[in-house]
């Protein structure tokens, strides 16, 4: 709701969800600033680190938590990710940004972690007969004009581990990362000059030399307390109302919503155009999210948003809702779903309206996509306002 009221009074009443799961107000002054970060602040909100040659947010899958096929939750470990992070004097000396994402599923691309600087994918292993947790780490991918594929660090590193790991992974980076050609400075390219094996060498000599810190663990405890609860347990009322225009939501039904592991519940995708978002569509949303779900909705990587926790027989009246807000478009990982950048419409890289394409794709697909072939109507479609991914 405050991100709505910033949005009308300084943004021209539109809000976007970006690929890395994190909003962007577009077209603010530059003097108003100040009072939109004291006014986010105050909701629990921060905007350090959004940019600049920084850790960038941490990204993960938006169904963890609720996938069948995940091995375990990682939002708790994002999370302390994200925090530990945040600020660290060892993330200040970096070249370029620098990119973490986290993944409940090994065969799954969800999270993306092979083109990140460093990706987690979710593992588990029996020791002494108990079953410990970890990840696959991966490091030095990324997309832009030479793109490459993350290497592997680590087939298993322990959650205890993560923390030091990764920060240590951070100094190696901010000592040995290019500093004076902005083109060379992501960290896949220092791994490629380095070696994977000697890249690791330097890490695991690093992480041998940093003083023990206490928040290593604090930071696991505190957010690994996390959980999402449902508002209310599931019931057996059928989900099978009739409605004016039923083929739609049919069509809704069968592409916007999920099952979820646990049973009775369902995950509902919200499909935004271009990852935008009106500031009173917002505050419909926020009411909406507050009256099915408990009270969260988690952004995606695909600009758009995710409601958890709605039990299947309050289906038709959410969906209801959301045709009301004009959020219900049965479009959700549909090749009209399409992701795009900004272009030229605020990037000062584009050279092409990506935007443009994008919102003539989606309007010219959408109308075809009943008639569209299967193996069709489920491609994914980016859009690229420059040579950069």
């Amino acid at each position: 709701e405050v991100i709505a009221e910033l949005a009308e009074e300084y943004a021209g009443g539109v809000a976007h969800v970006t690929t890395r799961q994190d909003f962007q107000l577009h077209f603010v002054h530059l003097d108003d600033t100040p009072t939109i970060m004291r006014r986010l602040a105050a909701v629990g909100i921060t905007t350090r680190e959004a940019c600049g040659n920084t850790v960038r947010n941490v990204t993960a899958c938006s169904m963890a938590g609720i996938c069948p096929d995940e091995i375990f939750d990682v939002t708790p470990y994002a999370r302390a990710c994200a925090y530990y992070l945040l600020g660290h004097p060892d993330c200040q000396a970096f070249g370029r940004k620098f990119k973490i994402a986290f993944s409940g599923c090994p065969d799954k691309p969800c999270g993306l972690a092979r083109i990140h600087d460093i990706g987690l994918i979710a593992r588990i292993r029996s020791c002494n007969g108990e079953v410990q947790r970890g990840f696959e780490v991966l490091v030095g991918g990324g997309l832009g004009p030479v793109p490459y594929q993350a290497r592997l660090f680590s087939e298993f590193l322990p959650v205890e581990e993560l923390l030091p790991t990764v920060q240590a992974i951070a100094r190696v980076f901010a000592q040995l990362g290019e500093k004076r050609n902005r083109n060379r400075a992501r960290m896949k390219f220092l791994v490629e000059k380095l070696g994977i094996d000697e890249f690791k060498r330097l890490v695991h000599e690093e992480r041998a030399r940093l003083p023990e810190d206490p928040a290593w663990i604090s930071f696991l405890q505190e957010h690994g307390c996390y959980q999402e609860a449902p508002p209310q347990p599931p019931n057996d009322a059928r989900t099978s109302a009739t409605f004016p225009d039923g083929s739609r939501y049919r069509a809704w039904l069968a592409r916007n919503v999920l099952r979820q592991r646990q049973p009775g519940f369902v995950a509902v995708t919200v499909p935004l155009p271009l990852g935008d978002i009106t500031a009173e569509q917002l505050r419909q949303l926020a009411d909406i999210v507050r009256r099915y779900t408990p009270d969260t909705i988690r952004t995606t990587i695909e600009q758009n948003f995710l409601l958890r926790w709605v039990r299947e027989s309050d289906l038709p009246a959410l969906y209801q809702d959301l045709d009301r807000a004009h959020l219900a478009e049965p479009l959700a990982g549909s090749i009209a779903d399409i992701t795009a950048c900004p272009g030229t419409d605020t990037c000062k890289l584009g050279i092409a309206s990506s935007r443009g394409l994008a919102r003539v794709l989606r309007r010219h697909l959408a109308a075809k996509l009943e008639s569209l072939d299967p193996s069709l109507a489920g491609l994914r479609i980016k859009t690229s306002g420059c040579f950069n991914s």
